[in-house]
């Protein structure tokens, strides 16, 4: 009985010698706000001036806390910060992870030297208007050359063409002394077009849609005349469905925005638009694939985007964006029903779409979990962004955005937001203005050109 008592009183001291440092890590987290798992979470020590100060080159008066339903969770808890110098923001501890840093230091270490020069193929009703705003903001906060259209009569401002590729007729030349860094208008690729303008270290990217929903929201936005004009029945799309070949006949491709669009405008060999030829659709694929760094997918386009950050190199700022050219998810004229049948005849699109879709995932799965936890972070930020963007607070403190493990402090400013929403159109002239010092159409047209002869 005694040896009982003697290892039942060993096991009673062994618990309680383990349970001292248990009850001291339970103290301390309470006493902490949840940080400690925080810290441990993401293998960081639990610095406490490391949560509080976040180094930006603005000053600002506090922090704004959206009207998100994140920020909202912690509007009671969040206290201003405190200036104490044009370099650095005081900020409180706050319970909101996203406001307080993950990094063992400030300072994030870029491994790879991002692309300063990008050429967007920016396909039509595919998402590529919230895109191009990406690019259009990156190359004019850094003054970079884009490549712009000349001005033509009967003819958008920001289209260089959707029925070739780049020529000397259809494009401005750069300004004196100065080479393209970045092509983000409508234009259809071509390889050798494309390189002969760009330079040699230009990162390609290129996006699609579900071809079914692109080739509805075109018909919804274009009101294509050889489907709603041309064609006498009461559904004239199902009408069109039934045989596409019969109402796209004699109609050139590239004219066409209804025979496998987004094939066209990405460049897919013309015989393939005639006779459709898998292995010769695939064997152009292939070629694609070395040509372009990253293709978004527009229905995963947060993730498209997280991944196009990557690659480029580009910050977390970057690649912000708000969501534009929303369109209705349903139309009279045709449903999910008939999506077999468009199916059958855009076999290009699909190829297409199917393709670059595998690739974006196969991308992605190499990121690891790393990835998936910077996309929970960047949906996050991205919505508090445009709910503070196009909120009608006093925006001129800034948004202030705490540094994390993907990104460097920074603040969303008033001129920041009005670039994020700005409308394509303004932005181009805007552009053009830079680099050209004209508006709209005029005498300076023939300056340009004479100066370059």
């Amino acid at each position: 009985m005694s040896a009982f008592r003697d290892v039942d009183m060993a096991y009673t001291r062994t618990l309680t010698v383990l349970s001292i440092p248990i009850v001291m890590v339970t103290i301390y987290a309470l006493l902490h706000e949840g940080k400690y798992l925080s810290a441990t979470k993401s293998n960081v020590p639990d610095k406490i001036q490391q949560n509080k100060t976040v180094h930006n080159s603005v000053s600002s008066k506090g922090v704004f806390v959206s009207p998100s339903s994140l920020s909202q969770r912690n509007e009671s808890r969040a206290l201003f910060g405190k200036r104490i110098s044009k370099k650095s923001i005081m900020l409180t501890p706050l319970s909101d992870p996203r406001l307080v840093s993950t990094n063992y230091s400030l300072e994030i270490e870029m491994t790879k030297i991002p692309y300063k020069r990008v050429a967007f193929l920016k396909v039509h009703k595919a998402g590529s208007t919230t895109a191009q705003n990406i690019f259009l903001r990156y190359g004019e906060s850094r003054n970079l050359t884009f490549v712009l259209p000349i001005i033509r009569q009967d003819h958008w401002d920001n289209v260089i063409d959707i029925e070739s590729t780049l020529t000397d007729k259809n494009i401005l030349p750069p300004p004196l002394n100065k080479t393209y860094d970045i092509l983000c208008c409508h234009v259809l690729y071509d390889s050798e077009a494309f390189h002969k303008y760009m330079p040699t270290d230009t990162a390609y990217i290129g996006i699609v849609r579900e071809p079914f929903d692109q080739f509805l929201s075109t018909l919804n936005y274009f009101r294509a005349p050889n489907i709603f004009e041309e064609i006498k029945a009461l559904n004239k799309v199902l009408k069109y469905l039934q045989n596409p070949t019969q109402y796209e006949h004699g109609i050139p491709y590239k004219w066409s925005l209804t025979n496998n669009r987004m094939a066209a405008e990405f460049g897919f060999p013309s015989n393939l638009f005639d006779q459709y030829l898998e292995e010769e659709s695939m064997e152009y694929l292939r070629k694609l694939d070395k040509e372009f760094q990253f293709v978004i997918i527009m229905e995963y386009f947060t993730e498209s985007v997280v991944m196009m950050r990557r690659i480029l190199g580009w910050t977390i700022k970057d690649v912000l964006y708000l969501k534009k050219n929303l369109a209705r998810k349903s139309y009279s004229f045709a449903d999910n029903t008939h999506r077999y049948m468009y199916e059958r005849y855009a076999k290009l699109d699909y190829d297409l779409y199917n393709f670059f879709y595998k690739r974006m995932w196969s991308q992605i799965q190499k990121e690891g979990l790393d990835f998936h936890l910077e996309l929970l972070y960047f949906d996050r930020l991205r919505k508090e962004v445009e709910d503070y963007c196009r909120s009608k607070v006093d925006k001129s403190s800034g948004y202030i955005v705490a540094a994390s493990r993907w990104s460097a402090a920074f603040v969303v400013s008033r001129d920041d937001c009005d670039y994020l929403d700005m409308y394509e159109m303004l932005f181009v002239e805007k552009i053009r203005r830079r680099q050209y010092g004209f508006q709209k159409r005029g005498n300076l047209m023939e300056e340009i050109f004479s100066n370059h002869k």
